[in-house]
């Protein structure tokens, strides 16, 4: 630093006008530091007098400035379920620093907002989507809010196999309003119609599906369904009724599996009507999966991959009372999901999968080989 304020530097500064030459240094002076890291350290700096600008030392902006590792790190610990609070306290362990106060976390925390706004609203044309997942989280998500509202999310499996979370929108509840806002928000920047969306059940995600995909073909989740199905059951009937309707879901074919699914209907109508009226109401969108390659249908008879999500962003907001905003929540909700979708395996693309999805795309309905299942029962 002694370098930077040497009297032949500042000797060549004029003053504007008459050329005369102005400012020279006085020796050091202290200076305290806060570097970034927390730790506070006192320096001799050059005192310099009498110039047309402010002395400012290079090298302790150098000292004072946040290390990227730094900015990349307080955020990641964040998303994954540190406060604050926890945050600071273990970076004054780690390195023996000064607290830096709330606001250093809050600032560096913000990064999160814009990474989340260019997220909402980046070009979906450049993701193929073959299946489509839906389903919504229930968060306490603004301040004056007396009650949960609804997250909408999404993810696709592209033709490449590929999974992507690929949207996120707030909606009062999962109504059919809020579903055909969320996916004419998609549609805008560029979501295809897939070949398969896949729904929790809920009858709002269902008729804005019809309405905005028109043509999707519909999944009903199977573990929704199932789950539904067990509650309105005594317990003695449960285990021999999920035997039974899981062998329907899981049939080779989707024939297979409709016969054995309304023959279960038809047994015990009398016995346990509400059941039986539940598995009858959307009966064939639970057994979609079955006209699709057999290596595919466990990716594609439930929405388990945004089940796991939720209990993720569940787990790191429950110890959140409520957001001071609806963006601080969005933002953290959406660091939560899309650090945990990134472990995502997708789904494998065989050649015969290749030609089976084309000719799907023209008839849902139409047969075609399914080597991996011919192994299977062979």
């Amino acid at each position: 630093m002694g370098g930077e304020g040497r009297p032949g530097l500042w000797a060549r500064r004029t003053v504007p006008g008459d050329g005369t030459l102005q400012g020279y240094r006085n020796g050091y002076e202290p200076r305290k530091v806060h570097t970034a890291e927390g730790r506070s350290i006192e320096r001799q700096v050059p005192h310099v007098r009498d110039t047309l600008e402010s002395f400012e030392s290079a090298w302790l902006a150098a000292i004072g400035r946040r290390s990227s590792r730094l900015v990349e790190r307080k955020p990641l610990l964040y998303g994954k379920g540190m406060s604050q609070r926890g945050i600071e306290e273990a970076r004054v362990e780690a390195l023996g620093g000064e607290a830096t106060g709330r606001c250093v976390i809050h600032e560096v925390c913000r990064s999160l907002r814009s990474d989340f706004e260019g997220w909402q609203n980046r070009d979906l044309s450049v993701f193929q989507v073959l299946y489509l997942f839906l389903d919504g989280i229930y968060p306490t998500l603004r301040p004056e809010d007396k009650r949960k509202v609804a997250v909408l999310c999404a993810y696709g499996m592209l033709w490449n196999g590929r999974n992507v979370l690929r949207h996120r929108a707030v909606g009062d509840k999962e109504r059919t309003a809020c579903w055909e806002a969320s996916l004419e928000d998609m549609k805008r920047r560029g979501l295809n119609v897939p070949l398969l969306t896949v729904i929790a059940g809920n009858a709002g995600v269902r008729k804005a599906v019809e309405k905005k995909l028109s043509g999707s073909l519909i999944q009903r989740c199977q573990v929704h369904k199932m789950r539904n199905l067990i509650n309105t059951l005594p317990p003695m009937a449960r285990p021999t009724l999920r035997k039974l309707l899981q062998a329907a879901f899981t049939a080779r074919t989707y024939q297979e599996g409709l016969a054995p699914a309304r023959t279960i209907i038809a047994a015990y109508r009398e016995t346990f009507p509400e059941a039986m009226t539940c598995l009858e109401r959307d009966l064939e969108e639970c057994l979609t999966a079955l006209k699709f390659p057999f290596l595919h249908r466990r990716q594609i008879r439930a929405a388990n991959l945004l089940e796991r999500l939720f209990g993720e962003g569940k787990r790191r907001t429950k110890i959140i009372p409520r957001f001071s905003s609806e963006v601080s929540g969005l933002s953290l909700i959406f660091a939560v999901l899309v650090e945990a979708s990134e472990g995502w395996r997708g789904v494998r693309m065989k050649p015969y999968i290749e030609e089976r999805r084309k000719h799907m795309a023209v008839d849902p309905d139409s047969a075609g080989e399914d080597p991996d299942l011919v192994k299977l029962t062979a």
